[in-house]
């Protein structure tokens, strides 16, 4: 797997609203999902209620490449990582 140090901002599509995404366009490219798995749900500690949580995907695209994605809020989606 390969981690980003920062997430990049992604525009992403889902059919519902706590479903995994139907297509993204990162980096200028729209990749189609084909499967995904998710979500799973990492709030922040305990202790720092304030910080958001993240709804992460494991998707993977009609070429076959793999992707790990997250929700934060209701419609900001990033990419986190990519799976080799």
């Amino acid at each position: 797997m390969r981690l980003f140090a920062r997430a990049e901002r992604v525009e992403a599509t889902a059919l519902l609203p706590d479903h995994p995404p139907a297509l993204f366009r990162w980096r200028a490219r729209l990749h189609r999902v084909a499967r995904a798995e998710g979500p799973e749900r990492i709030a922040a500690e305990w202790w720092r209620a304030d910080g958001p949580a993240r709804d992460y995907f494991r998707v993977e695209d009609e070429a076959g490449a793999r992707f790990w994605l997250y929700r934060e809020g209701p419609v900001a989606w990033f990419l986190h990582g990519l799976f080799g």
